[in-house]
């Protein structure tokens, strides 16, 4: 636990080091008032739950609940916890600890003593149980809000006050054992891929981006209080290595599947989640793995700016969607990219990263800054050459202001 403390003080400063140049003006903290703005709450059996909304428009930017999904959603309340976390954490933001507890609350309130997670809620508090991205299961949803949950335990675990807040988080997280257990029960097997290689079997919904996201869920809490989780990193980080790409085309190497031979940039955290893997257990192959990476592949994303999707066919030919392109995707990309120069002390590594939040600051195929400092909002998304998205929703939201937390501010 001393040496896992020592390396994220260590990773901290280097960061810091990275993005605080003397030639450069101040960096400025990330801006959440738009995110407040989208933070809103319902009350059930006398309880207090806060959530962010999924959709606002503009011009106005008003809430707009979808009739289908509902107000809110695990998957942006998971995210948002953890730029909470960081405004709580880092910055002393004690005034937010109220907005942390409710959103805790919401997750909890989300989750099962099965395991199994819901996803949508309506604004009257009830629980959308039948949206086929809301039914109870252990997938994208589940593991974001344990991402959420292990935020919340890192915020209050050493406040004694919410000692039995802390201890729900705790059951919640036991209660998702059996479905570890269960996603593990294949290693070390291996199936044939439609390329013919042979990968590994044990990916959450044998998807890698769902197995990165729970890598990056179980290495947030791991060595903290009851959490143990050596084993399970260990199964995920080679789940993840195992989908990399590692053919004779070397502008796509080290590019990791996150769907059969698909890589899209709506998720993509395999880079960010190995690092996570590799500061706990220092295996040197997590970080050669996501070197190949951006030796390689991230060149390549920067050069073709920023495609929504590569795909490689059954002839062998990549086949590339350029749009959309959104800032969870090039968030993802950022944070594996920004984690790794601080690791490696690399100036290279550091200046790719830099190219890459660039996207944010307007460096991108439509040439419109895609953050406001002002108001806080980050847009949608870039639809086509000249077309933006300027719809400011939680997804996008959050995934910017995660973005600016790593680096330091805007």
């Amino acid at each position: 636990m001393t040496r896992l403390i020592y390396l994220i003080l260590s990773l901290s400063i280097a960061a810091a080091i990275f993005n605080c140049s003397p030639a450069e003006p101040k960096l400025i903290p990330a801006n959440l008032d738009h995110a407040f703005h989208l933070v809103d709450s319902s009350e059930v059996d006398g309880e207090l739950l806060k959530w962010i909304a999924i959709y606002a428009d503009a011009p106005s930017y008003d809430h707009i609940v979808d009739a289908d999904e509902g107000a809110t959603c695990v998957d942006d309340v998971g995210r948002f916890m953890e730029v909470i976390e960081f405004e709580i954490n880092k910055r002393n933001r004690q005034e937010l600890l109220p907005l942390a507890e409710g959103m805790v609350q919401y997750l909890l309130h989300l989750s099962r003593e099965d395991g199994l997670w819901y996803n949508f809620l309506f604004p009257d508090g009830s629980i959308n149980k039948t949206h086929q991205n809301s039914v109870a299961s252990f997938k994208w949803w589940a593991v974001r809000g344990l991402r959420g949950l292990g935020a919340g335990y890192r915020i209050f675990a050493n406040r004694p006050d919410y000692d039995v807040l802390t201890q729900e988080i705790s059951t919640r997280f036991l209660h998702s054992q059996s479905h570890l257990d269960s996603l593990f029960s294949t290693y070390p097997e291996l199936t044939p891929a439609d390329d013919g290689s042979l990968r590994p079997s044990w990916n959450l919904s044998n998807a890698p981006d769902q197995s990165a996201e729970l890598l990056t869920a179980l290495a947030g809490v791991h060595g903290l209080g009851p959490f143990n989780y050596d084993k399970e990193i260990k199964y995920l980080a080679e789940a993840l290595m195992g989908w990399q790409y590692r053919g004779a085309d070397q502008a796509y190497r080290g590019m990791y599947y996150c769907w059969q031979n698909t890589w899209h940039g709506w998720g993509n955290n395999q880079a960010l989640a190995l690092l996570q893997a590799y500061i706990i257990h220092g295996e040197a192959e997590y970080l050669n793995s996501v070197k190949l990476w951006a030796d390689h592949f991230i060149p390549t994303l920067i050069e073709k700016n920023f495609p929504a999707e590569f795909t490689l066919d059954s002839t062998g030919v990549w086949q590339i969607r350029d749009y959309n392109q959104i800032a969870y995707g090039l968030n993802s990309t950022y944070r594996g990219m920004n984690l790794l120069a601080a690791i490696t002390a690399s100036p290279e590594y550091a200046a790719q990263a830099e190219q890459v939040f660039a996207w944010f600051k307007g460096q991108n195929v439509a040439q419109t800054q895609m953050y406001d400092p002002v108001t806080g909002r980050c847009f949608d998304g870039i639809n086509a050459m000249e077309s933006v998205n300027h719809n400011s929703g939680a997804e996008s939201t959050v995934e910017c202001l995660l973005a600016i937390q790593a680096h330091g501010g805007w």
